[in-house]
């Protein structure tokens, strides 16, 4: 049993542990790295070890890179050891900087400790650290066995497109490039006039008839990294309503135009989103978790012409997947650990309509696809013990009506339903390829192809299938006629809509579906020579200095000296004014005292001054005060509440939940 987290840093949302965008996921050998590990003994004197990671997440292979974790401890006691457990083995770790000038402070705050690697060969490297105090011990990316990474790939996905192929020509008839940015998702309008596609960096609605123009474009704010593996766009059945999941934002646009009808801000990512065929209704997942679980994500329902929510479901792990019935009354949605379950809902209410018992030992429940009328929904998992790769639920009943178990227990990442239900596909990760009807579990058409399937769909009348992955074509099924027509694309192909009448098909390539399997179509006995090392972007651009212990300091404003500088000239003033209007000299009526304007006024102008200077930087103080709290919490050198997840400087959604916010 192999729990695989994804922790993506480059935005990487990921996923399966501290920065992971759609949390756990698990690959099932009998290699012994990915083997169950018995817990460590909690003591009073533990230690701690936080943001543990490798960075870059993913890559090619004879690249260097960097495993790091933050060792921190509450009495500032140095470390005993810092190891990695790596693919079997324990290695001592070194730290990022000259353990000298290390002190107490510096361990209460944290100290992060790297072990470098280079890999010459495409495979899984599992992984997790240990450290002791030398009282206590603790541990990092482990929750019952190893984290897998860095995911290697040979391609460096840097010709990603979006294509649109014409089913009765039998080719691509169209490619929009996006490069290095990774298509997050591809969708039509029901009616087939329009598509649209969310990559890292932007969205983009198309005209079926005329591609070659975007209807139009809309860049984002804040663009995603290559490989978030976050993010979503969904269109109305005529495309009148597009909306879009983002980092921060879900945007809803009108598709006359690319200036949003509505933004809601949702945390620090949206991640998957749906819109009814009708327009009216929008669901969407977002990492704005509730205040007292910072480590599972939202489902959040609202009616599209307002951004303000109708309701939110919070849940104890995150929610994978949605799919919305064609009038908005219901949703179906997919959870992972350590709920692991199937749910539907209704628009009415955040209390579930139907809750499945776990359908799965301890892998996420990966997919949902919901009828036109709500009536049945589908859901596949990520296999393992104890799970079926394809269940069939009403939403009357916590009990599915059939599921189908193979015998691989392989993971089932990609699901496709006729909107009458009639039809149900799910492919898994190891090529197969099943068409159900809803009737029973036994399959209809069974096909096996030589790639890991990530992207599936479907005609409305189910005689279309069209299938992608990682050997970068699109297989066109015609169940009727058994008639497969293969596709070519550039890159490994992870998302895919076919328009209800079967016209067209359009498909978007990168790798997010197919990070944490053993994909088909590598070959995983080469030996790479790795005469150059591949030096990795640099994670901060920062200096050697930066990467030292850091004494976090705070800004003092003179608020005190302004105070009492208020006092005293407030002071001066009503002693002035009383002096003269009260006579306290005691002059001669003839002999009174005048009060004297210019005196007078510069005693109030100077003490106003000061008193609104002291409230000021009462403010400024008060608010540094809070940052420099945040720094303390989180060690060494991030600012809690900039925005960015600094995971070597110790945030992570336990200390920094305001930047950290995907949850596992």
């Amino acid at each position: 049993m192999k729990k695989l987290r994804l922790g993506v840093f480059l935005a990487l949302v990921f996923l399966v542990f501290n920065l992971s965008v759609f949390g756990e996921t698990k690959e099932y050998s009998s290699d012994a790295p990915g083997k169950k590990i018995p817990p460590l003994a909690k003591t009073a004197n533990d230690p701690e070890l936080v943001n543990g990671h490798v960075y870059p997440f993913w890559g090619p292979v004879c690249m260097r890179y960097t495993y790091s974790v933050v060792y921190k401890d509450k009495e500032g006691r140095p470390p005993q050891y810092v190891k990695i457990y790596f693919n079997g083995r324990m290695i001592d770790m070194t730290p990022a900087f000259d353990q000298s000038a290390a002190d107490k402070e510096s361990y209460q705050q944290g100290v992060r400790y790297e072990y470098k690697f280079v890999p010459n060969k495409i495979g899984p490297n599992f992984y997790y650290f240990e450290a002791s105090n030398g009282l206590g011990k603790a541990r990092a990316s482990i929750i019952e066995s190893p984290d897998n990474g860095p995911v290697l790939f040979e391609s460096d996905f840097s010709q990603n497109e979006v294509g649109l192929i014409d089913v009765r020509q039998k080719k691509k008839i169209f490619s929009y490039p996006t490069n290095k940015s990774w298509v997050e998702q591809v969708a039509f309008s029901a009616n087939g006039r329009y598509f649209a596609a969310k990559t890292s960096t932007n969205i983009i609605l198309f005209a079926t008839e005329k591609p070659e123009k975007p209807v139009w474009e809309y860049k984002l704010e804040t663009p995603g990294q290559t490989g978030d593996m976050v993010g979503g766009v969904a269109l109305s059945a005529d495309g009148s309503v597009v909306a879009a999941a983002t980092h921060g934002k879900i945007i809803v646009f009108d598709k006359t135009s690319n200036r949003p009808r509505w933004e809601g801000e949702v945390g620090k990512q949206g991640l998957k989103i749906a819109v009814s065929a009708d327009g009216r209704y929008l669901a969407a997942v977002v990492s704005s978790a509730d205040e007292k679980n910072t480590n599972a994500n939202t489902l959040v329902f609202w009616e599209t012409k307002n951004k303000k929510p109708l309701w939110r479901f919070f849940n104890i792990a995150n929610i994978h997947d949605l799919d919305i019935s064609a009038n908005g009354d219901f949703l179906a949605a997919a959870t992972g650990c350590p709920d692991r379950r199937a749910y539907i809902f209704s628009k009415n209410s955040n209390q579930p309509l139907m809750k499945s018992r776990m359908l799965t030992y301890d892998s996420p429940v990966q997919k949902a696809r919901i009828t036109a009328d709500g009536s049945l929904a589908a859901f596949t998992t990520d296999g393992g013990p104890q799970s079926s790769l394809v269940y069939l639920f009403k939403k009357s009943s916590p009990q599915p009506i059939w599921q189908f178990k193979e015998s691989s227990l392989r993971a089932g990442r990609s699901l496709a339903m006729t909107p009458d239900g009639q039809y149900i596909a799910a492919a898994n990760m190891k090529g197969s390829l099943y068409l159900f009807s809803k009737e029973n579990n036994i399959p209809l058409k069974h096909w096996q192809f030589p790639s890991s399937f990530g992207a599936l769909g479907i005609s409305s009348d189910g005689r279309l299938i069209a299938a992608g992955g990682t050997d970068k074509k699109i297989y066109l099924l015609d169940q009727k006629t058994d008639e497969k027509t293969e596709i070519v694309f550039n890159e490994f192909v992870d998302t895919l809509d076919v328009s209800a009448d079967g016209r067209y098909v359009v498909a978007g390539t990168g790798a997010s579906p197919y990070f944490f399997e053993e994909i088909l179509g590598v070959d995983r006995d080469k030996i790479y020579r790795c005469e150059t090392v591949i030096e990795p972007t640099p994670k901060f651009n920062v200096s050697d200095e930066q990467a030292k212990p850091v004494k976090t300091e705070r800004v003092k404003f003179p608020g005190v000296l302004t105070g009492i500088g208020f006092l005293i000239s407030f002071l001066f003033l009503c002693g002035y004014l009383a002096a003269v209007k009260l006579n306290l000299l005691r002059k001669e009526k003839e002999n009174l005292i005048k009060v004297d304007k210019k005196i007078a006024i510069f005693l109030a102008v100077l003490s106003g001054g000061l008193l609104i200077l002291t409230l000021i930087f009462a403010f400024f103080n008060r608010f540094d005060n809070n940052r420099f709290q945040d720094q303390k919490q989180i060690g060494s050198g991030g600012v809690c509440g900039n925005n960015l997840c600094e995971p070597d400087w110790g945030e992570t959604k336990q200390t920094c939940p305001k930047d950290c916010s995907a949850g596992d």
